[in-house]
């Protein structure tokens, strides 16, 4: 038996097997929006109720503005009736001035009897 080492016919050169790398299979991100249905669902709850809210709010503000009108004008419409009863008391005043009453009956022919006064006492 020859053991050349140098020459060797049925040896096959050494490989070194490898395998090539396979791609990897990427994975399907499924890619969603930002948001989902449910933050949508949530979020446009929220607006509908802020929504609501806003409207009732301007709504009361109305009816306050309203009554806060009514309000002023019966203020002036006491205002103007306290200046007439003024103006009308002052006018009984004036018209009941012991003067006055004494000009008006001479006028009309009554005589002063001081036999015939009573004296009655005012309020």
């Amino acid at each position: 038996m020859s053991n050349n080492v140098a020459y060797k016919t049925n040896a096959e050169p050494k490989r070194v097997h490898r395998e090539a790398p396979q791609p990897q299979p990427k994975k399907e991100i499924l890619k969603r929006g930002k948001i989902t249905l449910g933050e949508k669902l949530i979020v446009s709850i929220f607006v509908v109720v802020i929504a609501v809210f806003a409207f009732k709010i301007i709504g009361v503000q109305a009816q306050i503005y309203s009554v806060n009108q009514g309000i002023q004008e019966q203020q002036t419409n006491v205002d103007k009736q306290v200046k007439a009863n003024e103006d009308l008391s002052s006018e009984v005043a004036d018209l009941s001035r012991y003067e006055r009453v004494w000009q008006k009956a001479k006028e009309l022919g009554l005589k002063l009897d001081p036999d015939n006064v009573k004296v009655v006492e005012g309020k």
